[in-house]
């Protein structure tokens, strides 16, 4: 037995093979601009702008030909202030402004509003603006549904979704250009008599348009939103 003991550790070592894993990881896509900002706005105007979405460089390569369909979605989350992000990093100031509720709405001295910027997201839409695929004139649609201003963000109901397609050449859609308008809100006791015609001509789904007025207290702020395009599927 002692013998043997002696002689097992030495066959342990005759032998060893090493696998080399390596990956070079790149985002699939590219979009463009990095900022919407749409200054100084009005209540009850009704202002547009876009945003574009292709595949990055490293997807779009010629000799890259293994996958060639990217899935997204497009949701809207509370926007932390720039100062907030320094303190405690990107990642913590975002979970903390979508995770968080202000306790007074309409009170600017609310713990919230020193991280967050107040919520500009129920009032921006979302819709896809480029055909899709196939032939021009009979276009394969694969982006949507057109989501509306004047609803919840948290809603998955409200998140869009799109696909772009690099492979096969034929019926290629390898774009997509996203047009974002912003329903001003007005604040209590200063909304025009029309609000409720303005906020349901835009979205016929809301059932009380009062719900999306903001506190007087507000006024002059700079809101705020995030849009997050999260790739969902890759092939």
């Amino acid at each position: 037995m002692g013998a043997v003991l002696a002689v097992v550790p030495m066959f342990a070592a005759f032998e060893a093979h090493v696998v080399n894993v390596t990956a070079r990881i790149e985002n699939a896509l590219f979009v463009h601009p990095a900022e919407i900002a749409y200054g100084t706005v009005f209540p009850q105007e009704h202002l547009w702008s876009d945003f574009f979405l292709s595949f990055s460089e490293s997807f779009s390569a010629g000799d890259q030909t293994r996958v060639g369909t990217v899935e997204y979605v497009i949701k809207q989350k509370p926007k932390p202030r720039a100062e907030y992000v320094a303190a405690v990093g990107v990642e913590a100031a975002r979970d903390y402004c979508h995770l968080t509720d202000p306790v007074d709405a309409g009170n600017l001295n609310d713990p919230y509003y020193a991280n967050c910027y107040p919520n500009l997201c129920p009032y921006l839409s979302k819709h896809e603006m480029t055909p899709d695929g196939g032939n021009p004139l009979n276009p394969l649609e694969n982006d949507g549904p057109a989501i509306p201003p004047f609803h919840d963000p948290d809603n998955p109901a409200s998140w869009a979704v799109g696909k772009i397609v690099k492979l096969p050449a034929i019926g290629r859609d390898s774009s997509d250009d996203w047009y974002i308008d912003l329903a001003v809100p007005c604040f209590k006791g200063h909304c025009a008599q029309d609000w409720a015609s303005f906020v349901t001509g835009l979205n016929p789904n809301v059932v009380n348009p009062n719900e999306y007025q903001l506190p007087a207290s507000l006024e002059h702020e700079v809101f705020g939103c995030d849009l997050w395009v999260e790739v969902t599927d890759i092939y």
